[in-house]
């Protein structure tokens, strides 16, 4: 058993070309049709996407979308009071996202303000792919080196 990664590159435009190897292992990025899905950012160097029906059934994420939607219209009853910062960016912990259809492949482009958080420089970024848990996982190259950086021997 082998863990299935590669690098991709991010376009100009914020537009990745997922892996075909991964996508083979992945039952929801198909047909003709652009596909709606979800990107789940776990840390500011890794995301996870995710389909929307995986999404729509998981009382887990039923939670949390309500707790989004909770955030994102309380009222302010003091305008020299601000929410908490990690309540008010939770809305940007779970971003619907579309993935279309090959031509050059199946593609989706990175929204601007995840691009950002991540410190993806457009047309110049490289992301790792790999596929963990079932799911297909976008981790920025410094998470990388990051998670790799431990000597062996502490680990085991």
């Amino acid at each position: 058993m082998f863990l299935e990664s590669t690098t991709i590159s991010v376009g100009k435009d914020l537009r990745i070309k997922l892996p075909k190897s991964m996508l083979q292992l992945v039952d929801w990025i198909a047909g003709k049709q652009p596909v709606d899905g979800w990107l789940l950012v776990g840390s500011p160097g890794r995301c996870r996407l995710l389909s929307a029906a995986e999404v729509d059934g998981d009382p887990n994420f039923q939670a949390l979308q309500t707790r989004i939607g909770a955030e994102l219209s309380a009222p302010s009853t003091n305008s020299l009071e601000f929410h908490d910062e990690v309540s008010v960016a939770l809305g940007l912990r779970l971003v619907p996202i579309q993935i279309s259809p090959p031509a050059p492949g199946w593609r989706l482009m990175l929204p601007r303000t995840i691009a950002a958080i991540m410190q993806i420089r457009p047309g110049e970024s490289q992301l790792g792919a790999l596929f963990v848990q079932g799911h297909i996982e976008l981790w920025t190259i410094e998470e990388l080196r990051s998670a790799v950086t431990p000597p062996l021997t502490e680990i085991i």
